[in-house]
C-alpha cells in the first residue's frame, strides 16, 4: 500500500452566500471543493454541531456554503498553529474593516469578500478529525460556480 503525503494544508473559509458572513475555519489537505462536499454531506446526514446545523439552514433555502483559502500551509509548518492562530484571529478580528477583501492566497483563488464574522467553530483548532471521503461524483456543478475548478 502507497501512503501519499500531503504537499500542502490549506487553512480555509466558509461563508455564508447572502450575507457574506465567515462562520467557519478549517483546515484540509484535500483539494477545497472535496472538503466542501464532505461538511454538505455531513450536515444532510444529520451531523448536530454548529456548523452543520448551519450548513443545513443554507441548503434549505438552496443555497451552499462558499469556501476560500485563508492560508496555504507547507508540509514543513505547522498546520496546527496556523489553524489555531487564524480561528483566534477571525473569532475577534478586531484589526479588520469591514467589508474586508482577502486577497486570493493560491492561483486557484480569487479574492473574497467577507462582511461580517460570526463562527461557529467549536474548537480552538490544531485537532485531528476523522471524516468520511466525500465522493467527488457529488460535488454539483452549482458549487463550482463558487469555487475554483481543480
Amino acid at each position: 500500500m502507497t501512503i501519499v503525503r500531503p504537499s500542502r494544508f490549506l487553512i480555509y473559509g466558509l461563508i455564508d452566500p447572502r450575507n457574506r458572513c465567515l462562520r467557519y475555519v478549517g483546515k484540509t489537505h484535500k483539494r477545497r471543493e472535496l472538503r466542501l462536499q464532505e461538511h454538505i454531506d455531513a450536515a444532510r446526514a444529520g451531523e448536530t454541531t454548529f456548523v452543520y446545523n448551519w450548513i443545513r439552514d443554507l441548503l434549505e433555502s438552496d443555497c451552499f456554503p462558499e469556501i476560500f483559502v485563508l492560508e496555504r500551509i507547507p508540509v514543513s509548518d505547522s498546520w496546527e498553529d496556523a489553524e489555531r492562530r487564524l480561528i483566534r484571529f477571525w473569532r475577534e478580528p478586531a484589526e479588520i474593516e469591514f467589508p474586508y477583501t482577502h486577497p486570493a492566497q493560491t492561483r486557484k483563488s480569487v479574492p473574497t469578500i467577507i462582511n461580517s464574522v460570526n463562527l461557529t467553530n467549536i474548537h480552538e483548532g490544531g485537532v485531528i478529525r476523522d471524516a468520511e471521503p466525500a465522493d467527488s461524483s457529488n460535488v454539483i456543478s452549482l458549487l463550482l460556480n463558487h469555487v475554483d475548478n481543480p
